[in-house]
C-alpha cells in the first residue's frame, strides 16, 4: 500500500506540474487579471522633504499599475520625491513590453540620475534596486544619498546662515544670492577630486559631491554646490531642477515666472594664484545668455530638460 500510494504520489505531482507548465501563460493571465490587477496600491504619506512640483519630464501619479514606459519613470520619480525607502508596483496585464523596459530603464544610468535630478537631494538615491516577477510584480529599494546625521547637520548649518544673512525686507532674489555669496565665500572648489574623477582614480574620501562638502567641510564639486543650492531653493518654496551634462551639473530656477540658469561653480573659479574670487557671471541667467557665455560646458538634453529649452 505504501509503495503504491508513494507512486500515486509521484504521478499526481508531476502530472500537475505538466498541466502547470502547459498552461502556464494561462495561469499567469489569471493571476494578473485576478490578483495584481485588483490590488490597490498607495504610497504612505510624503516626508518634509516632498516637493509638489510637476515637470516636462517627469511628475506625480496615483496609478501603480503602469501601461508605458513613461508610467514607469513617473512612478520612479514619484517613489524619490515621497522620500520612500522601499516600494511595489505592478505591470497592466496588457503592457507587454514591461519587463523589457524596465530592464532597459535600470540599465540607464544617466537616465536614472536624471530622476535624481528633480527631487529633493535628501530624497535621491546613493543606490537603487529593481526587481520584477514573472507576474508584473516590481519591486523598488533605495539607499538614500544623505543620512539623517548629515542631514541635521545641513539643516542647522543653514538655520545659521539665515539668522546671520537673511535680513527683515529680502525679496526671493535677494534670499537667493545672500546663499550664492555665503557658499562661494565659505568654500572653494575641490580641484584635486575632479581631476581625480577625470582621470578615473576617484577614492571619494571627502563629500565635496554632496552638500556637506560647501556647507560643512568648505570644499565643493559642482554636484555639491548644486545639491546645497536646490536644499536651500527647496526651503525657500520655488519651483526647481537640477541640469546635469556628462562633465557637469547646475542649478534651473523658476523665478519671477521664468525658468533661470544658477551655475555656483563658474561662479567660483579656479584661479592660478589661488586667491578666491567671487563673480555672478551665471547668477540667474537665461538660457540664450548662457550660451553665450557658454554653451560647450552646459549642453544639456532638452528631452529632460524641457523648462530650460526656451528660457
Amino acid at each position: 500500500m505504501k509503495k503504491g500510494f508513494g507512486f500515486l504520489s509521484t504521478f499526481i505531482i508531476c502530472f500537475m506540474l505538466i498541466i502547470a507548465y502547459t498552461y502556464r501563460e494561462n495561469i499567469v493571465n489569471f493571476v494578473m487579471s485576478n490578483v495584481i490587477q485588483n490590488k490597490e496600491v498607495t504610497l504612505p504619506n510624503e516626508t518634509s522633504n516632498y516637493n509638489s512640483y510637476d515637470f516636462n519630464f517627469v511628475h506625480e501619479t496615483d496609478s501603480f499599475h503602469v501601461k508605458s514606459k513613461a508610467d514607469i519613470l513617473n512612478t520612479i520619480y514619484t517613489i524619490l520625491n515621497h522620500g520612500v525607502d522601499e516600494f511595489t508596483f505592478y505591470c497592466d496585464k496588457d503592457y507587454t513590453s514591461c519587463t523589457d523596459d524596465l530592464g532597459n530603464i535600470s540599465n540607464d544610468p544617466v537616465l536614472l540620475s536624471t530622476i535624481n535630478n528633480f527631487v529633493s537631494p535628501y530624497n535621491s538615491y546613493e543606490k537603487i534596486y529593481f526587481k520584477i516577477s514573472s507576474y508584473g510584480e516590481i519591486n523598488i529599494s533605495i539607499d538614500k544619498l544623505y543620512s539623517n546625521e548629515e542631514i541635521n547637520s545641513i539643516e542647522n548649518k543653514i538655520s545659521s546662515f539665515e539668522k546671520e544673512y537673511i535680513k527683515s525686507g529680502m525679496n526671493t532674489k535677494d534670499k537667493i544670492k545672500a546663499f550664492h555669496d555665503y557658499l562661494i565665500n565659505n568654500s572653494v572648489y575641490d580641484k584635486k577630486r575632479a581631476n581625480a574623477i577625470e582621470s578615473g582614480n576617484d577614492s571619494n574620501t571627502n563629500n565635496s559631491h554632496k552638500a556637506t562638502g560647501p556647507l560643512i567641510d568648505g570644499i565643493a564639486l559642482c554636484s555639491g554646490y548644486s545639491d546645497a543650492m536646490k536644499i536651500y531653493l527647496d526651503k525657500l518654496g520655488i519651483p526647481n531642477y537640477k541640469i546635469s551634462n556628462s562633465n557637469h551639473i547646475w542649478n534651473l530656477v523658476y523665478l519671477d515666472g521664468q525658468w533661470l540658469h544658477l551655475d555656483l561653480t563658474w561662479d567660483d573659479p579656479v584661479t592660478t594664484d589661488g586667491s578666491n574670487i567671487l563673480l555672478h557671471k551665471f547668477f540667474l541667467i537665461t538660457t540664450s545668455e548662457l550660451f553665450k557665455l557658454d554653451s560647450s560646458g552646459h549642453n544639456f538634453n532638452s528631452l529632460y530638460y524641457k523648462e530650460a529649452e526656451n528660457s
